[in-house]
C-alpha cells in the first residue's frame, strides 16, 4: 500500500486541499433550483420512498448548494454529484473558531474533487443506515463517509480511477487539531483519501486500512437504528424524512462533545457556526427523548460558558447568569448591535436543562452541571423582571420576542412564561439537590406579566399586541413549549388566535409548533396539514436536503429538521416527560394513513420504553 502524506502545520484551521486526476460525472451545466409557487412546487424530494436508502440516477439532482452534508460531530462538509466535495465547498469543525474579535466563525476545511472521469450510467445513493454515501458513474464507484468511530476523519474510497497526483496544495491546521492527509494506494487499483482533523493527543485513526474504518462506521450507524428509531406505519413519505432528518441531527453532534450546534449544523457558514436559541428549543427536544447523550453536547456548552453569561448579565446590572443571542468560542454576545434583545434564549436554556432532568432523573448531573445553570438563569429572570407598582405586576422590558419582525416590546409573553417556567424549576431543583431556593423566584413565577385578552379568552403575543400579521410562531409558544398552565378552552381560544397570524412563507418551525400543538389538542387534520407544511416545502432533492428558506436554497438547515422531529415526538407521539406517564392523556390525533406510529429507544430515568400510538391510543412500555 503506497502512502502519499501531507504534512502537519500549525496556524490558523484552514485548508484547501485540491485532488489531481479524480472524478466528475459528465453532467450538463449546473441548473437552478426548482421554482416554487407560494412555497410548493417540485423540489425533487420523495421521488423514491425506500424507507433507508435515498438515491438518484440524474447527475445534476445533487448540485451547486444541493450537497449532501455528511458529519460526525467534529468535522462535517457537503458533497457534491461526484462523492467529493464541490469546488466552492469547505469543512466545518465544530467549536473551532477564527481568533477575531467580535467576528468569530468556524475554520474551513476544503475538501475538493475534480477533473473528469468517463462517461457511463450514473448513480448516487445514500444509505442512512450505515452511514454510507456511494457514487457510480461507468466503471468508477466513490464511497465516501464521515467516520463516527473515532470522530475526526473524512474518508473517500475510490475504485475504477487513478489516485490523485499529490495530497494537498496547501494546509493549515490549529495548534491544538492534529491535520493529516493520506491517500494510500491498494493492489487492486483502488485508493482511499483520509482526511483526519483531531484533538492533539488522540489516537491516529489514519493508521486503519479503509475496511476496518467502513465496517465500524457501518456497525456505528446500525447499532443507533436498533437502539432507537421512529416508524410510521402507512405514510412511506413521513417514514423516509423522519430518519433523514434524525440522521442529520445525529451528525451534528457526539457524546461527551461541549460544542452544541450551529442552526446549519456543520453543513455551511451563513451563521459563521454560532449557537442561538436554535440549539436547545429547536433541536434538543428532537434528540433528547432517544439520544440524551447526544443532546447533553448542548447543555455543555452552555455549562461551559456559564462564567461568561455571569459576566454579561452583571454587566448589565443584573444577576444571575444571561446567555447572549448569538456566541462562538468564548461564550460572550457576538450579535451584531441591535440584535442582541432576544432574551428569551436565557429562559430556552433553563427550560433546556430541566427538560434533561426531567427525562433522565440524572440527580448527580443535576447537582453538578444543571443547578449551577438553572439557579443563575433563575437569578437573572428575578433580577431582569421589575415590580410594576400600578399593576402589581412583574414586568419585563425592552425584549424581542420569537418574532424578531416585531421588534422590542414590553413583556413579551412567551418570554415571560417561559422565565416563568424557569423560576420554578429551579425552586424544584433546589429541593432535589439540598440547595436554598432565593425567595424572589416564587414571588416573580407568580407576579409575572402575561398579557391576556379577557373579551376574547386568550394570551397575547405582548403587551399591546394589535393581532396583526407575525413572521413566525410567537405567542401559541405558551402553549409549547413554554407550557404555561391553562384549561382547554384557553388554550383552544390562544392558539386559534395566534395559529392563523404568520405570515404564508415564514419558517418551518412555525408549522412544525402548529401540527404539535393541534395534535396535542386533537385536532387530526389540521395538525396532519401543518404536518406537511412544515417540511414539504422546505427539503431538497432526492437525499431531503431541509433549506432554511421555501424558495430559496439554503441547507442544511437542522433547526428546520429538530420543528419536524419535535412534532412528530411530542405532538403525534405526546410525549410529555413532566407528566408522571411519561405521556398526554387524550385521544391521539394522527394523520388519517398512519396506521401505527412506534417510537423506540425512549430513554427515562435510565430506562428505555417504547412509545406505540394507534388512532385509538398510546402505549409507553418498558422494553
Amino acid at each position: 500500500m503506497k502512502l502519499l502524506t501531507a504534512p502537519r502545520i500549525g496556524g490558523m484551521i484552514f485548508a484547501a486541499l485540491l485532488l489531481s486526476g479524480c472524478l466528475t460525472p459528465q453532467a450538463t451545466d449546473e441548473v437552478p433550483p426548482p421554482k416554487l409557487q407560494n412555497g410548493r412546487g417540485d423540489t425533487g424530494a420523495f421521488k423514491t420512498l425506500d424507507p433507508w436508502v435515498l438515491n438518484t440516477t440524474d447527475s445534476n439532482a445533487n448540485r451547486g448548494n444541493h450537497g449532501i452534508f455528511l458529519g460526525n460531530g467534529y468535522v462535517g462538509a457537503t458533497f457534491g454529484a461526484n462523492g467529493g466535495a464541490s469546488k466552492e465547498s469547505v469543512s466545518y469543525l465544530a467549536g473551532k473558531y477564527d481568533a477575531k474579535e467580535t467576528i468569530t466563525q468556524r475554520g474551513p476545511l476544503g475538501f475538493t474533487l475534480s477533473e473528469s472521469a468517463a462517461g457511463g450510467k450514473y448513480a448516487q445513493t445514500l444509505d442512512i443506515r450505515r452511514g454510507l454515501l456511494t457514487t457510480r458513474m461507468g466503471s468508477v464507484t466513490a464511497t465516501t463517509f464521515a467516520s463516527s468511530v473515532p470522530p475526526y476523519s473524512l474518508i473517500l474510497h475510490v475504485q475504477g480511477a487513478p489516485p490523485p497526483s499529490k495530497s494537498s496544495d496547501l494546509v493549515y491546521g490549529d495548534t491544538n487539531v492534529a491535520y493529516r492527509d493520506i491517500t494510500a494506494t491498494d493492489n487492486d487499483g483502488s485508493w482511499t483519501r483520509i482526511v483526519t482533523l483531531s484533538p492533539k493527543g488522540t489516537a491516529d485513526s489514519t493508521r486503519d486500512d479503509y475496511e476496518d474504518q467502513r465496517k465500524r462506521q457501518e456497525s456505528h450507524w446500525q447499532k443507533l437504528w436498533q437502539d432507537a428509531d421512529i416508524q410510521i406505519e402507512g405514510d412511506p413519505e413521513a417514514q423516509q424524512l423522519v430518519r433523514k432528518l434524525m440522521f442529520d441531527l445525529l451528525q451534528s453532534t457526539r457524546p461527551g462533545a461541549s460544542d452544541s450546534i450551529p442552526p446549519e449544523s456543520l453543513s455551511g457558514d451563513f451563521y459563521k457556526g454560532h449557537i442561538f436559541w436554535d440549539a436547545e428549543v429547536w433541536m434538543f427536544p428532537a434528540l433528547l427523548a432517544q439520544h440524551p447523550n447526544y443532546a447533553r453536547s448542548i447543555l455543555d456548552y452552555r455549562f461551559k460558558h456559564l462564567a461568561a453569561a455571569k459576566a454579561k448579565a452583571r454587566a448589565e446590572g443584573y444577576q444571575g447568569a444571561d446567555f447572549p443571542w448569538e456566541s462562538a468560542a468564548t461564550g460572550k454576545e457576538v450579535a451584531p448591535s441591535g440584535f442582541s434583545k432576544g432574551r428569551h434564549v436565557t429562559a430556552g436554556v433553563g427550560w433546556a436543562h430541566w427538560q434533561y432532568w426531567l427525562a433522565t432523573q440524572d440527580k448527580e448531573w443535576l447537582k453538578t452541571r444543571g443547578w449551577p445553570v438553572l439557579s443563575a438563569v433563575a437569578d437573572f429572570w428575578a433580577s431582569r423582571a421589575k415590580k410594576n407598582a400600578r399593576t402589581g405586576k412583574y414586568d419585563v422590558l425592552d425584549v424581542y420576542g420569537p418574532d424578531e419582525n416585531k421588534g422590542e416590546a414590553d413583556n413579551n409573553t412567551y418570554t415571560n412564561a417561559l422565565a416563568r417556567y424557569c423560576l420554578l424549576a429551579a425552586a424544584d431543583a433546589a429541593r432535589i439537590v439540598g440547595e436554598t431556593t432565593n425567595p424572589k423566584w416564587l414571588v416573580v413565577a407568580a407576579g409575572i406579566a402575561l398579557p391576556f385578552d379577557r373579551e376574547g379568552g386568550y394570551y397575547l403575543a405582548r403587551q399591546n399586541d394589535e393581532g396583526k400579521a407575525t413572521k413566525q410562531a410567537d405567542g401559541e409558544l405558551v402553549l409549547y413549549p413554554a407550557a404555561l398552565p391553562m384549561d382547554r378552552k384557553t388554550a383552544e381560544a390562544t392558539f386559534d388566535f395566534h395559529s392563523k397570524r404568520p405570515i404564508k412563507n415564514g419558517p418551518a418551525m412555525t408549522d412544525a409548533m402548529h401540527a404539535l400543538i393541534a395534535a396535542r389538542l386533537g385536532r387530526a387534520g389540521e395538525a396532519e396539514q401543518a404536518l406537511r407544511d412544515s417540511y414539504r416545502p422546505f427539503v431538497r432533492g432526492p437525499f431531503l436536503l431541509f433549506s432554511e428558506k421555501r424558495s430559496l436554497d439554503r441547507c442544511v438547515f437542522t433547526t428546520g429538521a429538530g420543528g419536524v422531529l419535535q412534532a412528530i415526538l411530542y405532538g403525534f407521539g405526546g410525549l410529555d416527560f413532566s407528566q408522571t406517564g411519561g405521556i398526554i392523556a387524550g385521544k391521539p390525533a394522527l394523520p388519517a394513513s398512519w396506521k401505527k406510529l412506534t417510537i423506540t429507544g425512549i430513554r427515562r430515568g435510565g430506562k428505555t420504553y417504547t412509545l406505540t400510538v394507534t388512532p385509538e391510543k398510546r402505549t409507553l412500555k418498558e422494553e
